[in-house]
């Protein structure tokens, strides 16, 4: 228990029987620093190891979300890839009709549209 008062006393005990043990004045400064640079290097190293274990759990986390991406884009591309190999042209005119209105809200001349109010709110910023 370092934190009572017992600890303490035994703790300053053992410090001073350290000191009486050492025979000049300039080997007791040396070991004094020594013990007080031995726990800060510990500790030092430790946060150090710490930080490091947390970066790396993070970069784990970036990399799984960037190789979900990865995979993703690579089966929207065969996607591209079946479409523009395909040799039928109606394969090729829907997936452009399909693509102008979905991402470009265009229509055909003749289609009726529908309006999804909610929809319109959700985007509007």
């Amino acid at each position: 228990m370092p934190n009572s008062r017992g600890g303490r006393v035994r703790l300053l005990k053992t410090l001073e029987g350290i000191l009486r043990v050492l025979p000049s004045r300039k080997n007791r400064v040396f070991s004094l620093v020594l013990l007080a640079a031995v726990p800060a290097f510990v500790l030092f190293v430790g946060f150090r190891i710490l930080r490091g274990h947390a970066a790396t759990a993070d970069a784990e986390a970036l990399n799984a979300r960037l190789e979900q991406q990865i995979d993703q884009l690579d089966a929207q591309n065969r996607n591209y890839l079946a479409v523009l190999e395909n040799d039928d042209p109606e394969v090729f005119r829907d997936y452009v009709i399909r693509t102008a209105r979905e991402r470009l809200g265009l229509a055909l001349p003749g289609d009726q549209l529908f309006i999804d109010r909610a929809q319109q709110k959700n985007r509007q910023p």
